[in-house]
């Protein structure tokens, strides 16, 4: 995993102003203790257990043993109640804000995010106690992503939002084994029909809202249309492919391919 570009400017063909920052694994950064963990676990976890209901299988965790800077775990849950596909949610991204960009709105509308993911019913998801060793990369690697992504924003001092685009390096490595996808797109979960319900912002107890992003693996064409493309554009060619929710880790490449 690798971020090693400077900041700058561009513009997309749709006339949108596109800020490209490239970040470096490279920095010195010390070690830093998770100072607050499990702020919103409870609010979080009853508020997806509302959405994914389970009847026969109970949802279990990927612990995280040793954290830096906040406690990240990712929360299975079991496909059930009509669903064919297990959900992948991350937990405690959100025990920190992230940091967001001077401008004229409301930074506590976008400063605290979860991510989800969505795996096929025959995805070998594991057990509990399970290490990413054990269970092979081949199918750890978006519990892995998952991870690293939810620390990403408050390792680098940004923020993840919707419409953001991160690569794995300059050359778009893959991010697993069985895959050649190379990065992520973000978006946030809307309905699509009774299989796949949406999932809104949350507002917790004491005011703070916690928005959900699907972390939507994607090829370098793919990201690279976007960039140069716009928004828009890329919600088109979604509409147009009927884009899975589902990941497929060999789905076709859609501007590569057509």
């Amino acid at each position: 995993m690798g971020f090693i570009f400077n900041r700058k400017k561009k513009v997309s063909k749709d006339g949108t102003k596109v800020d490209v920052i490239r970040y470096s694994d490279d920095d010195n950064r010390a070690w830093e203790p998770v100072t607050e963990s499990g702020k919103y676990l409870e609010e979080l976890t009853e508020y997806m257990d509302g959405i994914f209901p389970c009847e026969k299988e109970k949802p279990f965790v990927y612990h995280e043993i040793l954290s830096d800077i906040v406690h990240i775990d990712v929360n299975i849950v079991p496909p059930d109640n009509g669903r064919d596909y297990y959900v992948l949610w991350t937990s405690g991204m959100s025990d920190r804000p992230m940091t967001l960009p001077d401008g004229d709105y409301d930074k506590k509308e976008y400063e605290r995010a979860e991510l989800l993911m969505f795996l096929p019913k025959d995805w070998k998801i594991g057990r509990i106690g399970e290490t990413g060793e054990e269970l092979g990369d081949m199918y750890y690697w978006p519990i892995r992503w998952l991870k690293y992504l939810a620390r990403f924003p408050h390792e680098y001092k940004t923020w993840l939002g919707t419409g953001h685009t991160l690569p794995n390096g300059e050359e778009y490595a893959p991010l697993g084994e069985g895959t050649g996808m190379g990065g992520f797109f973000f978006l946030p979960v809307i309905p699509l029909g009774e299989q796949y319900p949406g999932v809104d912002a949350l507002i917790c107890k004491d005011g703070a809202q916690i928005n959900f992003l699907w972390a939507i693996p994607m090829y370098e064409e793919e990201i690279e249309y976007k960039l140069q493309e716009g928004f828009e554009a890329m919600m088109d060619l979604f509409a147009e492919v009927n884009f899975p929710r589902v990941l497929d880790p060999e789905r076709p490449n859609y501007i590569k391919n057509n």
